[in-house]
């Protein structure tokens, strides 16, 4: 069992988290932390304040960032099972206090359009949100929506260099242009790296169809046109040891880029599409060889990346079932935002292949600073949102679906022995998870305008 929160209330408005271990990309101490009107004050040694909480034997973390989510997401013919207010609240029970989503791009929608449609959605969220803008259909001629973006709090584009059939697909020309723009405009381009000449669609998201080549020629094609126009650059879910190569190599010649990767593939392989259920499994990219596997822990060791990010993106069963039999039109997505945290301290920090304060990079810092909310999301220090997650690493459980929050009845870590568990969250110094309990809300969530420029 967990530690209880002991508690004693007066009169103040102020919080005292005291007696715990405070982690930071910096490294791990015994630190108090204040807070004071839904901000972090003091991070120290603090005096009596009108309420004080025990987080004695606790981690006391950055409230995670998962910078990669599709709630409510058209696709495939269906919807993502999880929208903004299940979705939020799934993740708020797994330590997640904001998450990043994007806008349903379309030729004939403008930036702004879809920016305004997406935050009307987004009302229903129970922890704090940022969007990214999706450019389908953009061309060089629409540069001024960039700026129309901004206006609105988003400074963060997508693209995709696949998917041509359903329109999303980026030229590389138009590409270039787009990332000029950007850096003009002291925002992020966000890419889904995989070359479309080298994917066979109608395969499916399995990896004969959509070989590790074709995201390691993507991520070389995008490092140099990140190179040339000095365009901070993110590269989502790289998933091979070939594109994390490419990645590293254009890092390595000067261009400004940044990976993620997700937990499927630090923690799963290509050996599930043998399984009867493999459909369940579908994702884009693919799940790859152990060999993968290993190789992108081993980029974590030596922080290589800038997050590890879910692609929250769920179905039940139900809705693969529905297509199991045509690869082509099966939904590709896997849910994730709830074990994000305990996933990568039980895989990773308790199995010793990152160091606990990397867990506040990867999980906080790193996706804050790479998407404008730093420093107002991502950290533990005076100013920032008292956005905390009090961990106990000493909880043993096994992850059960009928357990969890999210939409679905279907986890790829079903039935996995996880070691560390959040116990309590707070967002804005408000409550959403006390003693194991899911106090959050749908509706309480805001958006969080770009703050800052990467880093």
């Amino acid at each position: 069992m967990p530690p209880r929160l002991r508690a004693i209330f007066h009169d103040v408005d102020e919080l005292g988290i005291v007696g715990g271990m405070v982690v930071t990309p910096r490294g791990v101490r015994p630190a108090d932390v204040l807070v004071r009107d839904g901000r972090i004050a003091r991070v120290g040694k603090i005096r009596a304040v009108g309420k004080s909480v025990s987080a004695q034997g606790l981690y006391v973390l950055p409230g995670v960032v998962d910078a990669h989510v599709h709630l409510a997401l058209p696709v495939a013919g269906t919807r993502s099972a999880d929208d903004f207010a299940t979705g939020t609240l799934a993740a708020a029970a797994g330590g997640v206090t904001t998450v990043i989503d994007f806008t349903v791009g379309a030729p004939d929608l403008s930036l702004a359009t879809a920016i305004e449609q997406r935050l009307s959605q987004a009302k229903a969220a129970a922890v704090d949100f940022a969007l990214r803008a999706e450019m389908v259909g953009w061309t060089p001629d629409r540069a001024g929506e960039l700026g129309d973006a901004a206006a609105l709090g988003v400074r963060a584009f997508k693209f995709y260099l696949a998917y041509g059939a359903s329109g999303r697909r980026t030229p590389l020309g138009t590409l270039l242009s787009a990332m000029e723009a950007i850096r003009k405009l002291g925002g992020v381009a966000m890419v889904h790296a995989e070359a479309e000449e080298l994917v066979d669609a109608a395969g499916g998201p399995f990896p004969a169809a959509r070989p590790a080549v074709s995201e390691e020629v993507a991520i070389a094609e995008v490092g140099i046109l990140a190179l040339r126009t000095g365009c901070p650059t993110y590269i989502a879910h790289i998933s091979s040891a070939q594109g994390l190569a490419a990645l590293l190599a254009a890092r390595r010649a000067g261009a400004p880029l940044m990976g993620e990767t997700c937990p499927h593939y630090l923690l799963l392989d290509q050996s599930v599409y043998a399984r009867a259920d493999a459909h369940q499994f579908s994702v884009t990219p693919p799940l790859r060889a152990p060999g993968d596997r290993e190789a992108l822990w081993r980029a974590l060791a030596r922080r290589g990346l800038q997050a590890v990010a879910t692609d929250h993106c769920p179905f039940t069963r139900a809705q693969k079932d529905a297509t199991a039999g045509d690869p082509a039109r099966l939904p590709s997505g896997l849910p994730g935002v709830e074990t994000l945290l305990p996933l990568l301290y039980s895989e990773g920090v308790a199995k010793r292949r990152i160091a606990l304060r990397q867990l506040a990079w990867y999980l906080a810092e790193g996706p804050a600073r790479a998407f404008g909310l730093w420093p107002r999301k991502g950290t533990i220090r005076p100013g920032a949102d008292a956005d905390l997650v009090l961990f106990d690493p000493h909880a043993h459980w096994t992850v059960h679906t009928s357990d969890l929050h999210m939409a679905t009845d279907f986890s790829p870590y079903e039935g996995m022995a996880i070691q560390g568990r959040p116990v309590a969250a707070l967002s804005r110094g408000e409550w959403l998870v006390r003693d194991g309990e899911l106090l959050g809300r749908p509706g309480r969530g805001t958006f969080v305008p770009w703050q800052s420029g990467p880093s």
